[in-house]
């Protein structure tokens, strides 16, 4: 019997000198692919090739594999098909958290705003989604301000300086 394998996602960019490569895991599939010790690549084959997980760091899936040990290394497994065995998939009641959708502004955390006429208002220290759009969260005197984040008010965004200059509605901000 032939085994199946199912598509999770695909090698990135080599990281580094020491043979990491970014990997992009389908948000389904992500809990699969941290639990598992095995992956699978299509080199150009027609037969996925085992390789034995060393290490994976970081939010954005930072994977160090056994036996794949500095940059060129790196290249030939990157931009590359990843599965799993369908046998290593876990079962519905294995699994332990539900994928969460991001949100648009995520990274906008720790931003400060400012706004065109009342000047800087502070610093994103959450945000969260409503029903009608994201917002984000500021402390100013001891009280919790909502700013909406739409592209209507928000007239740029430097992520450099973590700024984000807004035109907010008048009243907005009356305390």
């Amino acid at each position: 019997m032939e085994e199946e394998f199912i598509e999770i996602g695909k090698t990135g960019k080599p990281h580094g000198l020491g043979g990491e490569v970014k990997v992009f895991i389908e948000e389904a599939f992500e809990e699969d692919f941290l639990r598992t010790e095995v992956i699978f690549l299509l080199l150009g084959g027609k037969k996925p090739v085992p390789y034995f997980i060393d290490n994976v760091r970081g939010d954005t899936f930072i994977l160090k594999l056994e036996d794949v040990n500095d940059r060129n290394d790196a290249d030939a497994i990157s931009k590359k098909s990843v599965f799993l065995r369908s046998a290593d998939m876990l079962k519905e009641e294995e699994r332990t958290f539900e994928p969460v959708e991001s949100l648009e502004f995520e990274y906008c955390l720790g931003f400060t705003i400012v706004d065109e006429t009342a000047g800087v208002l502070g610093e994103i220290e959450r945000i969260e989604e409503m029903p009608q759009q994201e917002m984000a969260i500021i402390s100013k005197e001891d009280k919790e301000i909502l700013i909406p984040l739409n592209e209507v008010f928000i007239i740029s965004i430097n992520e450099d300086e973590k700024r984000i200059q807004m035109d907010l509605p008048e009243g907005l901000l009356d305390l």
